[in-house]
């Protein structure tokens, strides 16, 4: 499976779909939750991703900003190895995130999405994308369930298309989570995903993984992530 520059980036939009650090979805899923960071509270998101001849890192920090946004900025580079040349594409990702309706405990939460992702070199003119997020509370938050319905716009081809996503988080005891979850974007198919999350520091440090792959026959090898998560108090 070789991935071109074109293709590197719509796998970042994928892998990286609205990622924005929050109390309980973030990673390792890529679906996004209907939570924000807590006033005055930033976190750090870190992973690397892996599939086939392609590799990227990414760091992105986010902090609550006034209370109601979250806002977030994000970098990655990748490394394309899939020709007779090895090519580097470094890339960014503004982000800002709100809440309608906070989730609570056994309840249900609605938030809004928007965010640029851009390749370096091009300044902002980036793939925008606008994304709604609706969190359930099951069982005391022993399982959340979350839905994702967005727009993207691929600058490359000028063209909209429709992005969705459903997940699931399963709480395992205080330190360790499993998640599930597929999800897509118009006339690219769709992609499942499972990972598991491990507290080092409860509330404060984190390390997780990912396997997913396309959901179609004969698919090609597919993409793993090892992530660390920073939180501050």
């Amino acid at each position: 499976m070789t991935f071109s520059p074109p293709r590197a980036a719509v796998l970042c939009a994928l892998a990286c779909t609205l990622a924005c650090p929050a109390v309980h979805a973030g990673r390792p899923m890529t679906v996004d939750d209907a939570v924000i960071a807590a006033p005055g509270q930033c976190q750090l998101e870190t992973y690397a991703l892996r599939a086939g001849d392609l590799a990227e890192y990414w760091a992105t920090p986010a902090c609550n900003v006034g209370g109601s946004w979250e806002l977030a900025f994000g970098g990655a580079w990748a490394d394309d190895t899939s020709g007779p040349h090895s090519r580097t594409t470094h890339y960014g990702r503004l982000q800002a995130k709100t809440v309608f309706k906070p989730l609570e405990t056994d309840g249900w939460g609605l938030g809004l999405v928007l965010a640029d992702q851009f390749r370096a070199g091009r300044g902002g003119d980036g793939d925008l994308s606008v994304n709604v997020p609706l969190s359930v509370s099951l069982r005391g938050d022993a399982l959340l369930l979350h839905f994702n319905l967005g727009l993207t716009h691929l600058e490359s081809v000028r063209r909209h298309y429709a992005t969705w996503g459903s997940g699931a988080q399963f709480k395992l005891d205080e330190r360790h989570t499993l998640t599930a979850e597929v999800y897509g974007r118009q006339h690219s198919g769709s992609r499942y995903q499972f990972g598991i999350a491990r507290a080092l520091i409860p509330d404060r440090l984190q390390i997780d993984a990912t396997w997913g792959r396309r959901l179609a026959r004969g698919a090609a090898e597919p993409v793993v992530t090892l992530g660390l998560v920073f939180q501050s108090n």
